[in-house]
């Protein structure tokens, strides 16, 4: 746990970030959620995903929704604007979660979403504490997943849904490393999407919907050419959360998508009444 902790936890993130916001010429005082967008929707397919997976999840203006490994908050906060809920993140990154907490504040959106420092495996929270919960490709971090979906399904009231959009394994190993979410294999934790599926079931979860959206992820990173040299970065992009080496982690993340290394899975999952 703790090597993935130091993996997400950049110095000065926030100071880094307005610096970027800075050199592209954002006014501080008028900036939006889409221009954060290129720093911190960090998944597969960005804030195209987190609008898709908004629309499958159905949550409402009432609702009170946990964020599972938030991040700095990107699709946490656009998750608010876009259904009006209350989200609360958590992350075990504690330098994710001041740079999530100050980034919201520059937005003005500090009443509706909240973030603490916590472990996935143990949320300081009681059960049947939340109407929904989301949850954005953390679990390849997470090796003991029976533990993480069991504490999903304890907050979350009966009848509550669960967004999980996980990479998964796929039909051919091993992985090609670094990737976005681990320099090596001692922080990487993927199950065959079945495997996969079949935790969710024992946690308690009814699968209400279950997409692979592999095509959609190989895509995405399509174009990613094996980098040479110096990397040429932007002064805003996710290699400010984990890494200048961020081109060749995308570059081995196709080539893991094309060679059937990885998969993606997108999935609505319910605790029954």
């Amino acid at each position: 746990m703790k090597h993935i902790h130091r993996y997400y936890s950049p110095n000065d993130l926030y100071n880094r970030i307005l610096e970027g916001l800075d050199e592209i010429g954002k006014e501080l005082s008028a900036v939006t959620l889409d221009d954060l967008q290129p720093v911190d929707e960090f998944h597969i397919r960005g804030s195209a995903a987190t609008k898709e997976l908004i629309k499958l999840s159905r949550f409402t203006p009432d609702m009170h929704i946990l964020d599972v490994g938030c991040g700095i908050g990107g699709s946490t906060r656009r998750l608010s604007h876009e259904t009006g809920c209350c989200v609360t993140g958590i992350d075990l990154s504690d330098e994710y979660i001041e740079t999530a907490a100050r980034l919201t504040q520059l937005l003005n959106m500090q009443q509706r979403v909240k973030f603490y420092a916590a472990s996935a495996l143990e949320l300081p929270f009681d059960g049947n504490a939340y109407d929904g919960i989301w949850s954005i490709q953390m679990g390849m971090n997470v090796e003991d997943k029976l533990s993480w979906l069991k504490e999903l399904y304890r907050v979350l009231k009966p009848g509550g849904r669960a967004i999980l959009y996980e990479v998964c394994g796929n039909k051919n190993t091993p992985v090609h490393f670094p990737v976005p979410w681990a320099q090596d294999s001692s922080m990487s934790f993927l199950v065959p999407a079945e495997a996969f599926r079949d935790t969710v079931s024992v946690a308690g979860f009814d699968i209400e919907v279950w997409n692979d959206r592999t095509d959609l992820a190989q895509i995405a990173f399509s174009q990613m050419k094996e980098p040479k040299g110096e990397p040429e970065l932007p002064e805003l992009g996710v290699h400010l959360l984990v890494g200048n080496d961020i081109l060749a982690k995308a570059y081995n993340l196709h080539r893991n998508l094309d060679e059937e290394r990885v998969s993606l899975i997108e999935a609505v999952v319910v605790k029954p009444h």
